[in-house]
């Protein structure tokens, strides 16, 4: 016999063999019962007290809240002129001709980790480009910085009320 033939032959009895024991087992319905069969408790009943009749405050549509809420704000308005506004605080480092220059300034503070940004200001017909470190809500968080960046950078900067 050829040996193709004869690996042929052997494999198909392998295979044959193999199916002859597990497919029996796989058969036998043991799986069936422990998927099907299960215990389950259902508790009683719980038993709720009746309902009783309440009268509900009816609920208003947005219109009438958006009625609602503007009369709440002109009363509110006559009553006080404005609250007063929050007031922060930032620390101007520099004043700049050229937003360039002001940039420069800005990406060196950012750099020493502080935050920094630039503020546009306009006045006698000049643009002038402040760089500010800020903003915070206590002042005294700027006076340390103020005085970091005078040993540190000989800066002399000052604190000014932001916006």
């Amino acid at each position: 016999m050829e040996a193709p033939l004869q690996q042929r032959i052997v494999g198909a009895i392998v295979l044959v063999t193999l199916g002859v024991i597990f497919i029996p087992a796989l058969l036998d319905g043991s799986g069936y019962r422990s998927r099907q069969v299960q215990d389950i408790e259902i508790k009683e009943k719980p038993e709720f007290p009746p309902l009783k009749q309440r009268k509900v405050a009816p609920i208003p549509t947005p219109l009438e809240v958006n009625k609602q809420e503007q009369a709440k704000l002109q009363k509110t308005d006559s009553r006080q002129s404005h609250k007063k506004p929050i007031k922060s605080f930032a620390l101007q480092v520099g004043t700049f001709g050229s937003n360039e220059n002001a940039e420069k300034m800005r990406d060196q503070m950012r750099e020493a980790g502080y935050t920094a940004f630039v503020h546009k200001s306009t006045s006698k017909g000049k643009t002038r480009y402040k760089v500010r470190v800020g903003p915070e809500l206590e002042r005294s968080v700027l006076e340390k910085i103020k005085s970091d960046l005078k040993k540190s950078k000989k800066i002399d900067a000052y604190i000014v009320n932001h916006p």
